[in-house]
């Protein structure tokens, strides 16, 4: 097996429940910039060297500035190779984005915005949402300047997914990255933890009246308010999901979170241990070490309880025994506080 990805594989869902149920993520930033090395990712954990490689006027230091300002020590960005300056094309966007497939395997980013790219792009922020989903990263998009929000909102139905976050602002005349912010300020929010009416560092002035805030929440669109204390803030934290669960990005965030959490514990037994024995006696430790490692998850507020079934080893197919994959474990579990509940099919490769 190559990786812990190939090697633990961890499908996670988000089902509805009938009872009550530092950084926590890297953003990666994908825009035009002056910079020379184009589609290719780099780490920084300064907005100096970013302004060095890319300019300090650039779409991408603008974005990186953005989530700095939110409290992220480290993003990646990647300068898109345009053609044009100032117009690239879908395929040049799918391009830079390609490129930060690896990184998304890895679990070295969790997150994906284009700099300066707004929602009416559509041809640009498709590619943003279709890579988003295929590579398990939230995505995060706000609106052009002066938008109506008849245009957002109808910007945002072709952006529909578990992994979106839309953020609109009212202000004709910003200068920041709302989508950069936005995505910055989940990165530093614990996954489980909802960004309703979390702080956001922006430039944005001019608000939505309540009016227009329920038109565009209705439409899975959230938006930059002012509570009336002078601080702006994220009015929900709602997917772009249209219809069906999960309604909230935090539970997105859990599940991609939880689902990390068990193959890591998986992963560090596997190299620890000289040998996992195919026995009734080594699923009860596969069992003992998933279990552990949802304690923990309890400990942090991220789940309040857990159920983990292990298959009977008579049971196993002799096929999968042969292969040592270890198939049919079953984890379930209830997201604290969200009304949700997540399950997971674990897959367990050579052990």
């Amino acid at each position: 097996m190559g990786n812990i990805s190939q090697a633990i594989t961890i499908n996670a869902s988000v089902v509805a429940a009938s009872t009550l149920l530092t950084q926590y993520g890297t953003p990666a930033i994908v825009g035009e910039s002056t910079y020379s090395t184009k589609d290719t990712p780099k780490k920084y954990t300064s907005l100096t060297t970013v302004g060095t490689d890319h300019g300090t006027t650039s779409k991408v230091y603008i974005a990186a500035k953005a989530a700095f300002e939110q409290g992220v020590r480290a993003i990646y960005a990647v300068a898109i190779n345009a053609s044009i300056a100032g117009t690239p094309t879908a395929t040049e966007v799918e391009t830079a984005l390609a490129t930060l497939g690896a990184f998304a395997t890895n679990h070295l980013i969790t997150g994906v915005c284009l700099a300066g790219i707004g929602s009416d792009k559509d041809t640009l922020t498709a590619k943003l949402k279709t890579f988003a989903e295929a590579n398990g990263l939230i995505f995060t998009v706000t609106n052009a300047n002066g938008a109506t929000v008849a245009e957002i909102a109808a910007d945002a139905t072709a952006l529909s997914s578990a992994n979106g976050f839309f953020l609109a602002h009212a202000d004709s005349d910003q200068t920041g990255d709302v989508a950069a912010a936005a995505l910055g300020t989940l990165s530093v929010l614990k996954p489980w933890v909802t960004p309703y009416w979390k702080k956001i560092t922006s430039d944005v002035n001019v608000y939505f009246t309540p009016a227009d805030g329920a038109t565009l929440e209705a439409a899975k669109v959230n938006y930059i308010l002012d509570l009336g204390d002078g601080v702006n803030r994220m009015s929900q934290a709602l997917t772009t999901l249209t219809t069906g669960t999960p309604k909230f990005i935090d539970i997105t965030r859990s599940k991609y979170y939880i689902a990390l959490t068990l193959q890591n514990a998986i992963a560090q037994y596997r190299i620890a241990t000289e040998k996992i024995p195919y026995t009734a006696t080594g699923l009860k430790y596969i069992s003992g070490e998933l279990s552990g490692a949802l304690e923990t998850l309890i400990t942090a507020g991220a789940i309040s309880e857990y159920t983990v079934i292990m298959p009977e080893i008579t049971g196993i197919d002799a096929a999968d025994i042969e292969d040592r994959k270890l198939t049919g474990v079953k984890v379930s579990g209830t997201l604290a506080g969200d009304m949700h509940e997540f399950e997971i099919d674990l897959t367990l490769e050579a052990i």
